[in-house]
Parts: structure tokens; C-alpha cells; sequence
């Protein structure tokens, strides 16, 4: 349940700012106030090295793309080996490979990708020059195709293109980690990147109502699991009290092209990720061949509510729309072949009917024990909820010359969810005498419990709050690639923000209250659900 406010408005003038949270993030882990400055600069030998010891004006060399003819994706970590030598490199997310110094003459390129099989070229290499070799794996589909299979095709090609990548990414990483395009499991109506990793091996989340709140990876708490974009990590605004845990109604899946979560450490994750790390990889401008829009328009309800045009009360004061439209969408716009663009939107709206209750059971008192207990309370609650949830992000590529590329993107996500929690509670007490002499005593069953007289209580409580949130993040990343180095850095700032309204909204935080006169609380008839019998009597029966 939502952490609550009980502070009254007398005691808490200022009440509306107190569970407000805000977190920045500037991406070097130089603490400035609540401020985090995290700068990466990273330098390393490059994986391609000579493979003779020619002069270097006798050598020659390779670049090129690889692509997925089939799905127009360019392929992310594809190994591309000069047969007969140890010279070989990865693609990167652009599908760019480049071999230096290599032999002038006839070379034989060999390119792998998991689930694709691998493909043999033979390129001429002039002495002292750059030749570019694209590879294409498979072909695009064709106007001679069978048309009566077509169907069949596409949906083959996007399963194991799904699998190819998860494999491949799986395959060449430093460590154990699971790795899947955020369109495998469909489409996520409502946007929370928690739906979809609730799927993975090793990964369980945690709900708050109908919300994915926190990730777990491991079995370690959620405040060990650390969250990234890009490789850097994102504000996030807790929801009560601080906390270390990243909160995921604030970021959309729209915005990501895969997920990554990583179970093992490496020198490069934080100290923090003791149960491991999630990485949500963004789109980018040149994994496809050429410009494409997608987009999907939906309409949420559930069984409860299937009066699309006609408003009916709750979950507030005034009457709703209960099914409610959303969209999404994606634009990667290649401008050029070396500059790029990627839109990204997305509005989901969704109200949920959330019908709970609870059974308490006493093993420790007045003589209850483990094999017999007594239900010594039951809790039923409605509570409607409303979640709206808006994100845009975009994101420019730039490839400045074949050795370099930047790119620089902003993201922005807004959240508000209405809670409208309604519930009774009926309890008989923890008191085996009656008030009186001579009332009823505790008494009970495998399937009854009769409270004392004068012990049980009748409670009638409700929840009013708004939740909004919004969590904005600017990114930058430089990459170098040189025959002997590879350079990257990168910079990003990201700020996060939650508050609670009540009062000013229209409506009470909570309010309870107790029924008067009541005296006996009997439960009867208790199955494995409820009980099917509440009885509440009064002093006299």
C-alpha cells in the first residue's frame, strides 16, 4: 500500500510539500548537496591489432556495416574475423566494424551473428588504403515471394530476429546477463518497463496496487539493483521515505530498443549492484536502414467497466471515462548517412478496478498455536485507480568521420496516478474474557471464530492522494575508434521529482472511523478465500 500522510491539515500547515521528493543525477560521483555529477572516460587498447609485421604504408584497411537484410536492422556485436589470422572486431550500435593494418592482397572476411550462421567474403585490400565492405545477411523480402506464406514469414523472421539478437548480445558479453528486445513479449499497454522484466529469469518486481514499483535481481532487495540509460544511472524521487530503490513508474519502455540485466558484476558497475543491474538500451538512428514510423493506438478497460462513451462514479467525487484511449509511437529518420534523429511518444491511460481482501491470523496468543490458529480479523477493501503516464524522447547520431560519433539525446516522463482506497475491517480482539462477567469468551474452530464480549471492533477507513512524478534526463556520448585506442566518454544530467496532493485536489489524505456499539465480532464459515458469515452483535446480542 501507499505510504500515507496522517499528519491533519491543523498539524501539518504546509502539508502539501511533505512528501515531496526530489533527486539529481549528473552523471563523475562527485556529491554536490543531492546532486551526483557522473562524468565516464574510458580508455582501452582496441581489440583489432597488426597481423603481420608489415611497414605501415603496406598495409591496408577494412570498414563496413553488417546488416540483417531481412528485418533492415543493423546488427550490434557481430564478429568480423579475417580468416587464417587473429585479426577480428565487434560491430558496434550502429553495425560499423573496422580491421587496421592489415596485409595489402586478397582477404577473407568472416562474419558471425547468433542464429544467423555465418557468412565468408573475399575483399581486395590495396596497399596503404581503406576499403568499405558492407555484409548483408539473408535478403529482403522480394515481390516473387509466396504470397500464401508471407504471413508465416514475417512472423518467423521477427521471432528469431528477437532471439538472434538475445543470444549474440548473450553470447560475447564479460558477463552473465539476460538480454531481450523490448518487443518480445508484445505490447506493453501501459509503458512500465516493470511489465516487461517481470518475464525475466532472475528478476522479480514488487506492486504497489496495479504498479510495478521496484526490481529486484537475485533475491537482493531492490535498493541493490541498479538502474541505467545508456550505461548511466537515472534519478529517481522516492516515493516516502529515501531510499536507495529505483522507482519504475517514472521511465516508459517506449523509449528503449532492448533491456539488459546484468547478474554478475564487472569493474565497470557500480559498488551498489549487488544483486546486479538493469540497462535499458535507447534507440538509435542508424540500427535501421532507412526511416520508419511505427505506431500503435489502443484502448484500455477491463470486464468491470465496458462503457466506452459513457462516464460512471469513482474513483473521486466526480464521474470518469473508465476506458481510455492511448498511443505510442516511433520515428528514425536517417537525414544523411551520417546524421540521424529518433522521436519517440507515448500517452497510456488505464484505469484499474482493484478488489482486495485480507484473512489475519493469530498463532501466538490465547493459546493459538501454528496447528491451530484463530482468524482474528478480515480486511476488504475497493480501490479503484487511475495511472496516466506521458513520455517523449529524442535522440541525434552523428558520425563525425569514420572514426567518431556522438550522440546526444533528452528524455522526459510524467506520471500521475489517483488512489481512491475504501475498506472496512472486522476484528474480535485479542482479549479470551469478556468486559463483563458473564459475557461470551473467545472461542473457535477450524472454520468459526467468536470473539469476547465487549472486544470487537468495527473500522471504517479511506484514501484519498494524486501521485505525480516527473523524471527528466540529458545525455551525451563521444566515441573514438582508432587503429591502436578506443575512446569513450560521456556526460549526463537527470533530475527526478515526486509529490502528493490532497486538500487542494478536492479530497481528504484519510479518514476513519469506528463503529459505535458494537461488541462481538463472529466470523463463521471461513473457507479458503473469506468468511462466509460476519456477524457484529451488540451488548445485548
Amino acid at each position: 500500500m501507499e505510504l500515507q500522510n496522517t499528519g491533519g491539515p491543523s498539524a501539518q500547515p504546509h502539508a502539501r510539500f511533505a512528501r515531496s521528493a526530489r533527486l539529481r543525477r549528473l552523471a563523475c560521483h562527485l556529491t554536490v548537496r543531492a546532486a551526483v555529477l557522473s562524468c565516464t572516460i574510458a580508455g582501452g587498447l582496441a581489440l583489432t591489432a597488426p597481423t603481420s609485421l608489415h611497414a605501415q604504408g603496406a598495409s591496408g584497411r577494412i570498414t563496413g556495416r553488417v546488416l540483417d537484410a531481412r528485418t533492415g536492422r543493423y546488427l550490434n556485436n557481430a564478429r568480423v574475423s579475417v580468416e587464417g589470422s587473429n585479426a577480428s572486431a565487434f560491430t558496434n550500435e550502429y553495425g560499423e566494424f573496422q580491421l587496421n593494418d592489415l596485409p595489402a592482397g586478397t582477404i577473407n572476411l568472416q562474419v558471425f551473428y547468433s542464429g544467423l550462421g555465418e557468412q565468408k567474403t573475399a575483399v581486395d585490400v590495396p596497399a596503404g588504403e581503406t576499403v568499405n565492405q558492407d555484409i548483408r545477411f539473408g535478403r529482403a523480402p522480394s515481390s516473387d515471394d509466396a504470397v500464401v506464406l508471407d504471413t508465416f514469414t514475417v512472423a518467423s523472421q521477427r521471432d528469431t530476429n528477437i532471439a538472434s539478437i538475445a543470444v549474440n548480445e548473450q553470447r560475447f558479453a564479460p558477463n552473465i546477463k539476460t538480454v531481450i528486445e523490448t518487443d518480445a513479449f508484445g505490447d506493453v499497454a501501459e509503458g512500465n518497463v516493470g511489465e516487461f522484466l517481470k518475464f525475466l529469469p532472475g528478476v522479480t518486481v514488487d506492486y504497489v496496487a496495479a504498479d510495478v514499483r521496484t526490481v529486484s535481481v537475485r533475491g537482493f532487495g531492490p535498493g541493490f539493483t541498479a538502474v541505467s540509460v545508456d550505461g548511466f544511472r537515472m534519478a529517481s524521487a522516492s516515493s516516502g521515505a529515501g531510499q536507495r530503490a529505483f522507482e519504475f513508474e517514472q521511465v516508459s519502455i517506449n523509449n528503449a530498443s532492448r533491456i539488459e540485466v546484468a547478474k554478475v558484476a564487472t569493474p565497470s558497475m557500480p559498488a551498489d549492484a549487488l544483486g546486479g543491474a538493469v540497462n535499458m538500451v535507447g534507440k538509435n538512428a542508424f540500427e535501421r536502414e532507412g526511416a520508419q514510423f511505427n505506431y500503435r493506438a489502443s484502448l484500455n478497460m477491463n470486464h468491470e467497466d465496458v462503457n466506452v462513451f459513457q462516464k460512471t462514479p469513482g474513483p473521486g467525487r466526480k464521474e470518469t471515462y473508465k476506458a481510455l484511449p492511448g498511443f505510442d509511437f516511433d520515428y528514425t529518420l536517417p537525414v544523411t548517412k551520417n546524421l540521424g534523429f529518433v522521436i519517440t511518444g507515448l500517452s497510456s491511460n488505464q484505469f484499474n478496478e482493484q478488489h482486495r481482501t485480507q484473512k489475519n491470523w493469530n498463532f501466538a496468543q490465547l493459546g493459538a498455536t501454528q496447528a491451530n490458529p484463530f482468524m482474528q480479523s478480515y480486511v476488504m477493501q475497493d480501490g479503484p485507480k487511475n495511472s496516466f503516464r506521458d513520455s517523449a524522447s529524442i535522440k541525434m547520431d552523428w558520425r563525425i568521420n569514420p572514426s567518431s560519433a556522438l550522440w546526444v539525446s533528452y528524455q522526459y516522463n510524467y506520471y500521475k496516478s489517483f488512489f481512491g482506497n475504501r475498506n472496512v475491517s472486522w476484528n474480535v480482539g485479542t482479549a479470551a474474557t469478556p468486559v463483563t462477567a458473564g459475557g461470551a469468551v473467545l472461542n473457535w474452530g477450524t472454520d468459526y471464530t467468536n470473539g469476547a464480549a465487549g472486544r470487537g471492533t468495527v473500522n471504517r477507513g479511506s484514501s484519498h492522494r494524486d501521485k505525480l512524478g516527473g523524471t527528466s534526463a540529458l545525455m551525451a556520448k563521444y566515441r573514438y575508434t582508432g587503429r591502436m585506442w578506443d575512446f569513450d566518454s560521456g556526460v549526463a544530467y537527470s533530475s527526478s521529482k515526486t509529490w502528493y496532493r490532497d486538500i487542494e485536489r478536492g479530497h481528504f489524505n484519510g479518514v476513519n472511523a469506528n463503529m459505535q456499539g458494537v461488541s462481538t465480532v463472529q466470523f463463521g464459515q471461513i473457507d479458503a478465500e473469506r468468511p462466509q458469515v460476519i456477524r457484529v452483535l451488540n451488548g445485548t446480542g
